[in-house]
């Protein structure tokens, strides 16, 4: 394939925030000092991004922002890479969700598409906003490798959407903390082709 054109976008996820195993959603949380520490140590195993984009989520880019002054690289920041928002559990224990709303917590778990949090965003919506924004990367940064820092709710949704899955198999993606995708999207004549490289490259399993 020498001579055609590739183009290269990470996701990377958040890692410990303030507060605990809690359903943030759309709520803004910092990250922990451990968080913090983790991300910088995954970012190290990948010195050629090329750019940096951000939700605008500060436990998302407040790294984002100080990765790309390090770097000397733009950092944009997009809301279509926010994390979802969880309704009615949102600021709530994980826990605590799971031991008085199990019903509602286990149909989502199975089925985030026809099951969504109450009064959470429905995970159609969540696709549409991530697939556009990703699909806008690719036009703007064509031919490059990046970085978009976001939420692994948002990740499932997306790497759910560009690998065809169905809304109930994107639990199955696993999306700890600092997790690491790669996409490459091989420009052809033909069309693009888009292939999942590499998936917690660097990372922990830690929720």
């Amino acid at each position: 394939m020498t001579g055609i054109a590739t183009t290269t976008i990470d996701l990377l996820r958040h890692a410990e925030c303030e507060g605990g195993a809690i359903f943030r959603g759309s709520r803004d949380v910092a990250l922990a000092a451990a968080g913090w520490a983790r991300l910088r140590r995954v970012a190290a195993g990948v010195p050629d991004w090329q750019w940096v984009t951000s939700s605008p989520l500060i436990r998302c880019r407040a790294f984002a922002e100080a990765l790309a002054a390090e770097r000397g690289l733009a950092c944009g920041v997009d809301a279509r890479f926010r994390e979802m928002s969880f309704g009615a559990w949102e600021g709530r224990p994980v826990a605590d969700v799971w031991a008085e709303e199990e019903t509602a917590a286990s149909a989502w778990l199975a089925d985030p598409e026809a099951h969504p949090p109450p009064g959470g965003e429905a995970l159609a919506a969540v696709r549409a906003r991530a697939r556009e924004g990703f699909d806008d990367r690719i036009d703007a940064a064509r031919g490059s490798h990046g970085v978009i820092v976001t939420h692994g709710g948002l990740m499932r949704a997306l790497l759910g959407d560009l690998l065809a899955m169905p809304g109930t198999a994107i639990q199955r993606l696993a999306t700890p903390y600092a997790c690491l995708s790669r996409l490459r999207v091989t420009h052809a004549a033909q069309g693009d082709m888009l292939r999942l490289v590499g998936h917690n490259i660097g990372g922990d399993d830690v929720a």
